[in-house]
């Protein structure tokens, strides 16, 4: 099965190196390697499409923007002819609707597909992402896919993905709970989490940024370490890379009745 990862835009113009994104989702690949995630499984990472939006902006502005350049990859990625799923990296969630309106690939987003497997693992879950701006999508995001009644709360740590994905590149995998400033950072996501469990009662905790991603085990660790095995951590991108694998292997992709274009043939007689 071989799928393709669509960022929300290319890194060049912006405030990252060009290759940073890649860099991110090779970690993130690597350690589903590792686990034994991906037997079966190919992922290529598409290069997006080019934006001028600011660095370490994650407002609805920026949605909008890389919306357009989302729908576009997903369009081309189509045409290609050589995949068999798509999968989207933002925790954002940009173009989502258009973007399962044009495919014609089963398509997967992350917290879309994490929200799910949540709600089939139990009751009650929060998610985690970087900015008050980026929680406030997400939250809307839940409202558009029913999710937001057992979605208790959207969490965020701001680190930005400059920062994580600095720690990333200094420390190897074994050597990142040995350094003080990952310490802080992971101590942080599960502190977050930590309140969301005694105060909301939760069941199942999310990580919805890539790169915060990339700290999935030692967040879990730290969970651990505080007494909550019980409590399941799920990873925004795993979630949907399962998705399209689900998806592909019962041969279903999203509904052209749910998502329509003006081609749909057996149109209801009302909405």
């Amino acid at each position: 099965m071989r799928i393709v990862d669509i960022p929300p835009y290319q890194r060049e113009g912006v405030n990252y190196s060009p290759t940073e994104g890649h860099f991110m989702m090779r970690d993130l690949i690597s350690s589903m390697k590792a686990k034994g995630q991906l037997d079966g499984v190919e992922i290529d990472i598409d290069e997006g499409e080019p934006t001028d939006h600011g660095a370490e902006t994650r407002d609805e502005v920026v949605v909008s923007t890389i919306a357009v350049g989302v729908v576009k990859r997903v369009k081309a990625v189509c045409e290609m002819g050589k995949y068999d799923a798509i999968i989207t990296q933002a925790g954002i969630e940009p173009g989502f609707l258009a973007a399962r309106s044009v495919s014609t690939l089963p398509i997967a987003y992350p917290v879309h597909s994490a929200l799910h497997f949540a709600s089939l693992l139990g009751e009650k879950f929060c998610a985690l992402t970087t900015t008050d701006a980026q929680a406030m999508i997400v939250r809307r995001n839940a409202q558009l896919y029913g999710m937001n009644h057992k979605l208790t709360s959207v969490r965020y740590v701001s680190r930005s993905s400059t920062f994580t994905m600095a720690l990333v590149r200094k420390y190897k995998k074994a050597e990142r709970m040995n350094s003080p400033e990952v310490k802080e950072f992971v101590g942080a996501i599960v502190d977050q989490f930590v309140r969301a469990i005694e105060d909301e009662g939760v069941d199942s905790v999310i990580i919805g940024s890539p790169h915060q991603q990339c700290f999935l085990d030692e967040v879990r660790l730290g969970l651990d370490a505080k007494g909550y095995h019980e409590i399941n951590l799920i990873g925004a991108f795993p979630a949907a890379v399962e998705m399209a694998r689900a998806m592909v292997n019962m041969k279903l992709k999203q509904s052209p009745r749910a998502y329509p274009t003006d081609s749909l043939k057996a149109k209801p007689a009302f909405r």
